[in-house]
């Protein structure tokens, strides 16, 4: 653990503190010789804007090729006695003490370390993207002499490490100087080293070849034992979101992707050599900090390199708001106008900032690192401060086109900037036109239902209508967040009395799961107790179907796939072929419906069928032709987009739609009243209400997340002026999820891996540093507590669901697409570890998991038992998707038979063009073996094809 800590820190500044046990860091200041390295990458900036194009993947794919490049860089720094001082994007501020006296032996290892690592640029001539190839270079500059060493800032706020002096700005011009591949020396260091091949350059610098006598290695520096106070003081030179994750080992979870305003700030009018820049430094940067701790923002980094001196502040992570452009313009603002009064000579700044989705993680190797963001945003707005003239705030057009209203703006203007060929549009921040800041978000709670009167008595008619006798098909239809799930608990609520009311849902991912929808209908009206032990299931199975009917219980074997449920066939079911055996169930299921319905009328809620699996769907139509007659609904929700579920079952005499419009002003009116009441708080004014339901647009699930933030931040009448709410949901729902504690926050996140509904014990089991069952049990108490999990069943295992999918989509969505591999690979192993004898049952999640994870042996193995199940059970189309997804992990001479599998499987569906391609591929492949069996074998195939096709002479 103490190393992880002190990879967050130059090894200078861990020495420090532990020099110093009990002093305040911000009291002291080094001033020593040392040699300077300053090295930057040029191509990354190319490769950069090109993966940009990608979105997200794309600036997560430019990190990994920065951390190939860093990880065996800083370890070859490292070994030349060298501390990486600060990142800066690509570039790296290396010094090396002259601590010891030894400045020509310190100064030679410094100029092999570069030697070393302009070398290792060989591996970097060609990398391969998924937008072309790209090659990296390095410019380099060396320097020796003094250098000046401070930290800044609050120990309770934000401490920050502060590198700078003659030796910097000595290195910085040399680097200027270089060219790409070049190590370009002061002539001060290339004297005193002496015996380097090098070739004069202009104003007393050289480039330098090489060193007549190579420098050894050294050891690296060992870690300190640093006591709970120095790794506290530590702490605080990071975010404490930071420090929580590696305080519980969840590093990985650092890695995501957020929308984020990015600000960098050049200042200027500090000179490093005088007596007094350290209290100078001090009671500015401290003002800083302080600033940007009132906004909301974090200040990631003080950095004196090429750019000059600049601080980049981030608005958006690690912690969100729903207002982070105003927050950050604001900020900007106060910044551009702050004056210290210690300060004789008050700095000048120029300001760049942009808006976008960005990377925000790790960037390093496990012995040096930093919390960095990555990506479009990032470039534009250090290269908007380059060219910010001193006072000026130039602010992109996707920052400005959000906040038109609350500030004053200069005219746009177009600018090219450096790795841009087309001009950007930017505006010059002048002023605020009002008070911008807005209070936290809020938290969630459950309501009453409102509106939707007509749509509920109508339905409670269609269901009077069934329980006469007439079954009814009804489709709910709507787009997400217009209360298609409200309005159907508030009608089964008023009718439970009357009715056995059973529910299953359909997700997105599991398109392909057969009877995914039914599979806890089915359970739930055969009575089936999922604690217990799998013997004990399949008797209570056998006893719900002797009770509708003892002629049924033969058939009992016919109910495992719709149950998940091992049951051993019988003589009537073990001769029975997969077609079969699927019209068989599907005759038996709706004979239990019509015995279950005599005795209680049913309603059977199948929700989300847009994503309905295609067997699913085909006893959706079979029950729904042999329903009409019959006390049961079938209520289906939906949303509006063209499907083929909404065709298969409008064509029924007996079904009725009922289309969900957005809220009226006077049902939105009617959600505030309620809430208020709920609340307990006092009425809100008029304008604030009218602001809030315009920008909800009608829609209640948004219209109540609004409310909350609202009600949290207790605004007053006054403050509607001020008031701009979040302009997204997603960007509301990423602010609300980073009001959590972060242990709540981190627990979600692991738990949108799971799935939209997830048991407790697979989170702990599947992610062990989330923390104890007992600590994660609390955790989702408080989710729960803010009905974003409320609990969906609470029996011996719980098992809670996301309240809406969006919110599991934003918090999936925000984790880094390899933080998502690593933990679905966790999640699946769990599965395995936990349930060895009952992985057919799970088989389903095992393929969704290991098949979002990078173990391609896993996915061999499951796709194909998954493709021969689906086959097995006549699920057809799920056996094409499988087998798809397993043929390219396949190597060539593999595939062979895969692909007569799956061209049986076209042949069956009438794909017979489709088939009669497998068959022949196959048939090339097994020539390429020369197995002539095999061979023969697809010809078969084909000829059986052709003769089913009437093509007797082509089948000859």
């Amino acid at each position: 653990m103490t190393s992880i800590w002190q990879s967050f820190v130059s090894y200078h500044v861990a020495y420090e503190l532990w020099q110093h046990p009990d002093g305040d860091p911000t009291e002291r200041e080094q001033r020593f010789e040392a040699v300077l390295l300053f090295a930057d990458v040029s191509g990354f900036t190319a490769m950069s804007e090109a993966l940009a194009t990608l979105g997200k993947p794309g600036a997560e794919g430019l990190t990994a090729v920065l951390n190939h490049y860093f990880e065996p860089m800083i370890a070859l720094i490292r070994s030349y006695g060298g501390i990486v001082g600060k990142f800066g994007g690509d570039a790296m501020t290396i010094f090396f003490p002259c601590d010891n006296g030894n400045q020509r032996e310190i100064g030679r290892r410094a100029i092999q370390c570069a030697l070393h690592m302009q070398a290792e640029m060989s591996k970097y001539a060609t990398i391969e993207t998924r937008v072309g190839t790209f090659s990296l270079s390095m410019k380099m500059g060396l320097a020796i002499g003094s250098i000046f060493c401070t930290t800044v800032g609050d120990p309770r706020l934000r401490l920050e490490h502060i590198i700078a002096g003659q030796a910097l700005d000595l290195c910085v011009a040399a680097e200027h100087l270089a060219q790409d591949g070049e190590i370009i020396a002061h002539q001060a260091l290339v004297e005193l080293v002496g015996h380097v091949r090098a070739t004069p350059r202009q104003d007393r610098f050289s480039h330098v070849h090489s060193l007549e006598l190579a420098a050894q290695p050294v050891a690296p520096h060992s870690l300190l034992n640093l006591s709970p106070r120095q790794i506290e003081l530590l702490a605080a030179y990071i975010h404490p979101i930071v420090a929580q994750r590696i305080q519980r080992g969840q590093l990985h979870l650092l890695n995501e992707h957020r929308q984020v305003t990015v600000m960098f700030v050049r200042f200027e009018g500090f000179n490093y050599s005088t007596p007094t820049v350290h209290a100078d430094l001090q009671a500015y940067l401290t003002a800083v900090f302080h600033i940007v701790h009132r906004y909301g923002g974090y200040l990631n980094k003080v950095d004196m390199g090429d750019k000059g001196s600049k601080y980049i502040i981030l608005f958006g992570a690690p912690i969100a708001h729903e207002d982070d452009e105003e927050r950050a313009l604001a900020c900007a603002l106060e910044l551009r106008d702050l004056h210290v009064p210690t300060l004789a000579n008050q700095p000048t700044i120029g300001i760049g900032i942009r808006t976008g989705y960005v990377y925000c993680g790790q960037v390093g190797s496990p012995q040096r690192q930093e919390y960095t963001v990555m990506g479009y945003a990032v470039n534009l707005a250090a290269r908007l401060m380059q060219v910010a003239r001193p006072g000026e705030l130039l602010v992109s057009h996707e920052t400005q086109s959000g906040q038109a209203q609350l500030f004053r703006w200069s005219q746009p203007q177009s600018l090219y900037v450096h790795g841009r060929s087309e001009p950007v549009q930017v505006y010059s921040l002048l002023g605020a036109e009002q008070a911008p800041i807005l209070p936290p978000l809020p938290n969630s709670y459950a309501l009453p239902m409102v509106g939707r009167q007509a749509e509920r008595e109508q339905l409670l008619h269609l269901l009077a209508q069934a329980e006469r006798g007439q079954g009814q098909l009804v489709g709910l239809v709507a787009e997400a967040g217009l209360g298609k799930s409200r309005l159907v608990a508030s009608v089964v609520k008023r009718v439970e009395d009357r009715f056995h009311s059973l529910y299953g849902e359909c997700h997105s991912y599991a398109t392909s799961t057969s009877y995914l929808v039914w599979r806890p209908i089915w359970r739930g009206l055969l009575g089936i107790d999922g604690t217990v032990s799998l013997e004990q299931q399949r008797q209570q199975a056998e006893a719900a179907l002797t009770a509708v009917s003892p002629k049924l219980t033969p058939r009992l074997p016919l109910l495992q796939s719709i149950l998940n449920l091992p049951i051993p066939d019988n003589d009537l079911t073990a001769p029975l072929d997969a077609e079969l055996r699927k019209a068989s169930l599907e005759n038996l299921l709706v004979d239990v419906l019509r015995g279950l319905a005599r005795k209680r009328p049913l309603c059977l809620i199948l929700e989300d069928i847009q994503w309905i699996d295609p067997l699913s769907l085909e006893l959706l139509q079979a029950v729904a032709r042999n329903s009409s007659d019959i006390p049961l609904v079938l209520l289906l929700t939906y949303r509006p987009h063209p499907q083929q579920h909404q065709e298969t079952v409008r064509g029924f005499a007996h079904f009725t739609e009922l289309t969900l419009a957005e809220f009226t002003t006077d049902e939105a009116a009617e959600l505030v009243r309620v809430k208020g009441e709920l609340q307990e708080k006092r009425p809100l004014p008029p304008a604030l209400i009218q602001t809030v339901t315009e920008r909800a647009q009608g829609n209640p699930f948004y219209l109540d997340e609004m409310l909350n933030f609202i009600y949290e931040q207790q605004a007053e009448a006054a403050d509607v002026a001020q008031l701009e709410l979040p302009d997204s949901l997603h960007n509301l729902l990423i602010s609300r999820l980073d009001q959590l504690a972060d242990e709540a926050k981190t627990t979600l996140k692991v738990a949108s891996v799971v799935g939209r509904l997830f048991r407790a014990d697979w989170l702990w089991g599947s992610y062990p540093q989330l923390g104890t069952p007992e600590a994660i049990s609390s955790h989702l108490a408080d989710l729960t507590h803010a009905y974003l999990t409320p609990v969906d069943s609470a029996d011996a295992a719980l098992v809670y669901l996301f309240r809406h999918i969006i919110l599991r989509d934003v918090a999936y969505e925000s984790l880094a697409v390899a933080t998502r591999m690593m933990l679905h690979e966790q999640v699946a192993h769990f599965i395995e570890q936990q349930y060895p004898d009952r992985l057919e049952q799970h088989l389903d999640a095992l393929v969704y998991h290991y098949g979002l994870s990078r173990n391609e042996e896993r996915q061999r193995h499951y796709f194909a038992l998954a493709a021969q199940t689906a086959q097995a059970n006549y699920a057809n189309e799920a056996a094409i998707e499988h087998y798809q997804r397993l043929l390219p992990l396949l190597p060539a001479a593999e595939q062979g038979d895969i692909l007569l599998k799956l061209g049986e499987v076209y042949q069956l569906v009438g794909q017979w063009e489709n088939a009669e391609q497998m068959f022949g591929t196959a048939r090339q492949r097994f020539g390429q073996l020369n197995d002539a069996v095999a061979m023969g074998h697809s010809l078969r195939k084909l000829g059986t094809l052709q003769r089913s096709r009437g093509a007797y002479e082509t089948a000859l």
